[in-house]
């Protein structure tokens, strides 16, 4: 097993491309570290340049104590399961998984030993006599994790594994990694553009957006105290609803709505008087009757998503009578032609119509708040 420590880590091209820029973080000993963001944003260059499959333009990575600049990748005691599996096509499954022993001269009966074990641990035993052209998509998988397996490396790198699966057979070798994982204890770093698989696969995460790492933190700490914009925008299915919001000395101003703040309530809240980004999870919105109007958010309901054990209702709060602040652009976060909306996670058994007017309430505590110009978090909840 193995800690890795990036320091400043930086990857610039010979065009003058930034891919990674000034990566800080460290993947403890032992745990599944993510990698996660949109396509781009720089998270295979920077599993490469762990591997040693690119070099870095600047920083420094260090694995338990040790620098790995000038470390060639076959001297880092790593394995690197590729998104096409790799795998050889003209060799059994027995002969794809025992190839690296055979590089590194193991003898024929450790040989032996070392691929019957990986073999019964991936569900494979009955398979080893087989050519991959036989194979299932799951199962190739499996074949490229035993092939890396069998060397007993100290770290793991998994680039995008799932991806090539299809949704069925994503979600049960999702589940398989995640246990086969916490067997080995082998620090592993996962790359993927799949929040879904961030979030129920990671001891920790880290998000990157344009080559820079937005924030390193646990599944539960990125949905409940995103860092930015970015990130609340990211984490969540559906994401968080972000609108543009005012605040004064005693209220909270939406477009179409208004909630009243007590002093305490507008003394927590880190900024002056002017606009700022407030942002909701679908689930913490609620059905409010007529008589709680004036403090709720109202408008029509335009989609209603019934999903048996779940129901999204979407709602047009109208054109926007406050200026959309940059950062939300800046974000990837847009409307149509200036309308607010708002998803809504409601009850499964209630009933909604599309045209009808729905008022939503919601309580103050649950408020996410952001900065109009960086999109930082101001707090966590007021």
């Amino acid at each position: 097993m193995a800690e890795i420590i990036l320091e400043g880590v930086t990857k610039r091209f010979a065009d003058g491309t930034v891919a990674v820029r000034d990566a800080t973080f460290t993947v403890r000993d032992g745990e599944l570290f993510i990698l996660v963001g949109p396509s781009g944003c720089g998270k295979s260059t920077l599993l490469n340049m762990i591997v040693g499959l690119e070099e870095m333009s600047g920083g420094d990575l260090r694995v338990d104590g040790r620098s790995m600049r000038g470390v060639d990748p076959k001297d880092r005691d790593m394995a690197m399961v590729f998104q096409s599996y790799a795998i050889y096509p003209h060799m059994s499954v027995r002969e794809n998984i025992a190839f690296p022993l055979k590089l590194a001269k193991v003898s024929a009966e450790e040989t032996a030993l070392r691929v019957s074990q990986v073999a019964e641990m991936l569900g494979l035993s009955l398979l080893l006599d087989r050519k991959p052209e036989t194979l299932s998509g799951g199962q190739r998988q499996r074949v490229a994790m035993g092939r890396a397996m069998v060397r007993r490396p100290k770290v793991f790198l998994l680039d995008e594994p799932l991806s090539n699966l299809d949704a069925q057979f994503r979600g049960q070798m999702r589940a398989e990694l995640a246990r086969l994982q916490r067997r080995l204890g082998v620090t592993t770093v996962y790359v993927t553009h799949d929040q879904t698989e961030a979030m129920t696969l990671g001891d920790r995460v880290a998000i990157l957006r344009a080559g820079e790492v937005q924030q390193v933190a646990t599944p539960r700490e990125l949905y409940s105290a995103p860092a930015n914009l970015f990130v609340a925008g990211f984490i969540g299915t559906p994401p968080m609803n972000l609108l543009p919001a005012r605040i004064g000395d005693d209220r909270l101003s939406f477009a179409t709505a208004e909630i009243s703040l007590t002093l305490d309530e507008r003394a927590a809240i880190d900024l002056p008087n002017g606009p700022l980004i407030v942002g909701i999870r679908p689930e913490s919105l609620v059905p409010v009757d007529d008589a709680e109007a004036t403090s709720s958010l109202r408008g029509t309901v335009d989609l209603v998503e019934w999903l048996g054990s779940e129901l999204f209702v979407h709602l047009d709060l109208g054109t926007a009578g406050l200026e959309s602040p940059a950062a939300l652009a800046a974000a990837g976060v847009t409307s149509s032609a200036g309308v607010q909306r708002l998803i809504a996670r409601l009850d499964p058994d209630a009933s909604f119509e599309r045209g009808q007017t729905l008022g939503l309430g919601v309580s103050l505590a649950s408020l996410h708040l952001f900065h109009p110009e960086t999109g930082d978090q101001v707090r966590a909840t007021v």
